[in-house]
């Protein structure tokens, strides 16, 4: 029950994502805003998950890692009800905000459960098949947001997600131990002499790096495919959540390769191969949009290519961040998920400023972003761990 509920409360937050994306035309549509306003519901929604997760991992350090995921739920079900009750925009992202603020407990607070649980050498191969196992929800998110669009309108999709967060609080209420046992740490009231420390540490600021500007890569995919997908070459909100589900396959893949090698190969060797690949596929895709106009498939198999590098090197550095971080895991956890929102939440609100630019704009973005991981990697390379 703890493996399965660490799953489902990891998987909360991206399936609450893939499902509202397709839903991001209607919204437009429904209250006749502009590209760029509708898509605060995501830009917004990510910068909330950003700065809760700075909160969420010092809190975790010093009252302990259930009372705080306990509240994350609650606010997640509060998020859900907003916005399926929505009368105008703004409440859409408002509701988003709040929807996105609880949802990110669960991710931020799963990988420091792991690492009390299972510890520094085990964590990235457990990581790894969390995340494998997790996968199921972006997959499933698009496929279930699409059919309930349209079916039931974008407000069933906010609905479900309310209940699904629910659910989960229930079950968590009852069996979801605490896990943390060092006691509370000094960190203060945000964890400002732990955030100081660890960005001062080479080791931490690699897999920061490298985390942040891979997952941004992703999340321009994200922001844009459904617009392109739906207006440009207009298909319907089920058919792209049909051609999704290509990408969350990757990611699966590479978290079981990363499942098998995490034991065996070095956090650094995962990341550097995971960076390069990620690159590889991203340049790919633009080249395909460059020379003809070839549709979904070569819309959705690079980012596929993407999502497998990105889940055979994640882990690894979730893993890398969290031995850091050492005893203060929780404000790691934090502070490494806050830097990877931000950064994503401008490339995602970017895309929606070039809508016009279509896939070449896109894949230009994830080339740009996929470059930036790897040179991180390379420059903190050389440096001595501290301590």
């Amino acid at each position: 029950m703890f493996a399965i509920l660490l799953v489902a409360i990891t998987a909360l937050g991206p399936l609450a994502m893939s499902s509202f994306v397709p839903a991001i035309p209607a919204i437009q549509d429904t209250f006749a805003v502009s590209g760029n306003v509708a898509q605060l519901t995501l830009s917004v929604s990510i910068i909330t998950m950003a700065f809760t997760a700075l909160l969420y991992g010092p809190l975790a350090d010093r009252w302990g890692r259930r009372p705080v995921l306990l509240c994350g739920l609650a606010i997640a079900v509060l998020g859900s009800l907003v916005c399926a009750s929505a009368t105008n925009v703004m409440t859409v992202i408002v509701g988003r905000a709040l929807q996105a603020a609880g949802t990110s407990s669960g991710f931020i607070l799963a990988r420091v459960l792991i690492r009390d649980v299972y510890g520094d050498a085990r964590s990235a191969s457990v990581l790894a098949y969390v995340t494998a196992a997790m996968t199921l929800a972006p997959m499933a998110g698009p496929v279930i947001g699409g059919i309930l669009l349209d079916s039931l309108g974008w407000r069933s999709v906010f609905v479900s997600i309310g209940g699904a967060a629910l659910g989960l609080l229930a079950v968590a209420m009852v069996r979801l131990p605490e896990t943390g046992t060092q006691g509370p740490v000094e960190a203060g009231p945000i964890g400002r002499g732990a955030i100081s420390t660890l960005l001062r540490d080479p080791s931490y600021l690699r897999n920061l790096t490298y985390g942040s500007f891979a997952q941004a890569a992703f999340f321009a995919f994200i922001a844009g495919a459904p617009f392109f997908m739906t207006r440009t070459l207009g298909y319907s909100a089920s058919a792209y959540g049909a051609y999704f589900t290509i990408v969350p396959v990757g990611y699966f893949v590479g978290s079981l390769i990363a499942g098998r090698l995490g034991t065996r190969w070095s956090h650094e060797q995962l990341t550097s191969w995971g960076a390069w690949g990620g690159l590889v596929s991203s340049a790919a895709g633009l080249l395909f949009w460059i020379l003809s106009n070839p549709g979904p498939l070569a819309l959705f198999l690079p980012c596929a290519g993407l999502a497998l590098a990105s889940g055979m090197a994640m882990p690894a550095a979730q893993a890398g961040m969290l031995a850091a971080s050492g005893r203060h895991s929780g404000t790691g956890s934090g502070l490494f998920g806050c830097i990877q929102l931000l950064v994503a939440a401008a490339a995602a609100q970017w895309v929606g400023n070039i809508q016009n630019a279509g896939a070449v704009g896109i894949f230009s973005m994830m080339v740009g972003l996929s470059i930036l991981a790897l040179v991180g990697l390379l420059i903190f390379r050389a440096k001595p761990p501290q301590g």
